[in-house]
């Protein structure tokens, strides 16, 4: 990658990192150390003028970010902001161990219009992705920490149906099998594994293998074309394969070296990724945006999906990967905003402040931004 190209990434992280370091909430109470977000949703169909939320799974994402370079940096404040984010979400997780999926106005979701509590896996994932590694690099290991993770590792595991089964499904009373809950269950139960191990010394094996059900069940719901649908069958997705295949990468880089064997079969994620990457590539046009004739999920039009396409396509490797991601960062970086960031979707306004766009983005182009370890 050229070295204007990679100056550009760190100008976008460097903004996204100005951002959030502003937006984090330090007002005493119930918030702080949580990221106040403007726009509370991502998908228009929602309304992301309706009201901003602190998200809980904003944390998980800013709160790794600002422990890498914090660290990186030597810089004790950024990394005193990571322990504060950290704190909040431990102090946030419900008594059964998962999270709410907030929307707007601080009101947790309830897509089955039960009126019940409804935890989901999806923030689940992105703060136990953000603590687990940041634990693995590092961050102080609290004992409320391994609570957290204990739970929610609890509590994911419980949430699958039929037991055994290898289906973890989005939230609680969902009836559908989701193959991006799939994996972010698999890459939590694997993080939380190996956190639990060697930060905290207990080797709960129980975590390793509902990671491996979770995998093994969701590699052969590929399409033959690469696609990951989104959920069982159904919905062409270029988002929802670059995620299945940034959690599936995630389990991999977390669990140590003589059970990623145990996982799932070296050939068969090979395999799964191969496709995946051809399907992704594909994708991406000749200057480098997405066609989104093969979108049918609310991740259509957003800058998010671009972020994490190029990501996957840069941690796959190999030559054609490179040349589709090259094409599509230079689609990313002229979309960049006067606010130094990236906007939410590659159409319309320019809408910038919702803090866990932001975060994710910024935790998708951070290795490759110079401003700690390559990838």
């Amino acid at each position: 990658m050229a070295k204007e190209q990679t100056s550009e990434i760190r100008g976008i992280c460097e903004a996204v990192l100005g951002y959030l370091m502003e937006c984090q909430d330090t007002t005493p109470g119930e918030f702080y150390g949580s990221f106040w977000s403007e726009k509370a949703y991502h998908a228009p169909v929602l309304d992301y003028h309706a009201g901003g939320s602190h998200h809980n799974r904003t944390a998980g994402s800013a709160g790794l970010a600002l422990w890498l370079v914090g660290k990186a940096r030597g810089d004790a404040e950024m990394m005193r902001r990571a322990e504060m984010a950290f704190d909040w979400l431990a102090a946030r997780q419900r008594p059964n161990g998962g999270y709410h999926e907030i929307q707007h106005h601080e009101q947790p979701s309830d897509w089955e219009h039960t009126g019940l509590e409804e935890c989901c896996t999806i923030p689940l994932g992105f703060a136990i992705h953000g603590l687990g590694n940041a634990l693995l690099t590092g961050l102080p290991p609290k004992k409320l920490y391994a609570d957290c993770l204990q739970k929610a590792g609890h509590w994911q595991l419980g949430l699958e149906w039929p037991p055994g089964s290898g289906i973890f499904p989005h939230h609680d009373r969902s009836p559908y099998d989701t193959l991006n809950a799939n994996t972010h269950a698999a890459e939590t139960l694997a993080t939380v594994y190996t956190a639990m191990h060697q930060v905290y010394g207990r080797r709960l094996n129980i975590f390793h293998r509902g990671a491996r059900r979770a995998v093994g069940h969701t590699l052969p719901l590929q399409w033959p074309n690469g696609c990951f649908p989104y959920r069982a069958g159904v919905q062409v997705t270029i988002n929802y394969t670059s995620l299945v295949v940034w959690c599936l990468l995630n389990c991999l880089d977390v669990v140590p070296e003589p059970l990623r064997g145990d996982l799932a079969p070296t050939a068969d994620l090979k395999r799964a990724f191969t496709k995946a990457a051809a399907f992704l590539r594909s994708c991406v046009g000749r200057g480098g945006a997405l066609k989104w004739e093969n979108e049918t999920t609310a991740g259509k039009n957003t800058m998010w999906t671009y972020v994490i396409t190029y990501s996957v396509l840069r941690r796959l490797g190999g030559t054609a990967n490179a040349q589709a991601a090259a094409r599509l960062l230079r689609h990313i970086l002229a979309r960049r905003t006067d606010s130094g960031m990236l906007p939410m979707w590659d159409v319309g306004e320019d809408v910038v402040h919702c803090a866990y766009y932001q975060a994710d983005m910024l935790m998708f182009l951070l290795p490759y931004s110079g401003l700690v370890e390559a990838a």
